[in-house]
């Protein structure tokens, strides 16, 4: 009898069960967490700027270009305060030219109001103050009404003093050409031996009436030729007049006067 050999049995396959194929469906953690959106970023919270606190700028209470001007004129040297003072007078003429209106005839009324403008002279002796004046009433209606009496006697009285300025470097010439002329009479007349030191006494005596006549008033070659003048002429009268040495007492006394109009010419 035929033996049979016993075969083992083969394993079985169970079918998937629903529970497994719904593990099998689902993504491991993992994986989601490594293709997951990216976290969102903590905001930190701005610092705050802190603000710079300081005294605000006031507003000028002039134009920029008469500020620094009236300005320049109080702080340079004595000497260069003319020049200074004639650039403020083209200044103001400027403003006046552009046209009238409220800024403007302001400006001015400040500036005289204020007492910036005292004692500043041009080299032509027209004042700043003047020219202030002259620029307020050139705006004419209504502007105009609004000047003060004593800017308008100042005004006047600068002109009338510029007038009279104007005549006196002749003036000082002529006294001075007289007095030669004098004094040639005289020594034509009175010959004294040696006339070297009239000479001189002469051609020093026309070197500073010459400083005179073409230097402007307060410059420092005006008063270098009245300086000159006086100390000449002085020299010159007081040796004719004692006989110490022989000098012109007619060519002193003209350059004292001469030197006396110039000195006003200058106040």
């Amino acid at each position: 009898m035929a033996t049979v050999s016993s075969v083992p049995d083969a394993p079985r396959i169970h079918p998937p069960t629903q529970r497994s194929m719904e593990v099998e469906d689902e993504a491991p953690p993992r994986d989601v967490a490594r293709w997951g959106a990216p976290p969102a970023p903590v905001l930190e919270e701005a610092t705050p700027v802190p603000l710079l606190r300081g005294t605000p700028t006031p507003p000028l209470d002039l134009p920029l270009p008469v500020l620094v001007l009236t300005e320049q004129a109080r702080r340079v040297p004595e000497a260069e305060r003319p020049l200074v003072a004639a650039r403020l007078n083209l200044q103001l003429s400027r403003m006046a030219r552009t046209g009238g209106d409220r800024l403007v005839a302001d400006t001015f009324l400040r500036m005289l109001e204020s007492g910036r403008l005292t004692g500043l002279v041009d080299a032509k002796g027209r004042t700043c103050r003047a020219a202030a004046v002259e620029a307020l009433l050139s705006l004419g209606f209504p502007y105009a009404l609004e000047v003060q009496p004593e800017d308008l006697a100042h005004l006047r009285a600068n002109t009338l003093q510029r007038k009279a300025h104007r005549l006196k470097p002749g003036a000082c010439m002529a006294v001075l050409v007289g007095g030669i002329g004098a004094q040639v009479v005289h020594e034509a007349l009175f010959r004294q031996g040696d006339s070297s030191l009239l000479t001189s006494q002469v051609g020093l005596s026309l070197l500073a009436m010459a400083a005179l006549w073409l230097a402007p008033p307060r410059t420092p070659v005006y008063r270098v030729g009245l300086l000159m003048l006086t100390l000449v002429s002085l020299a010159g009268a007081v040796s004719a007049a004692l006989g110490v040495a022989h000098m012109g007492l007619w060519v002193g006394l003209a350059g004292l006067v001469a030197a006396f109009l110039a000195a006003l010419r200058e106040g």
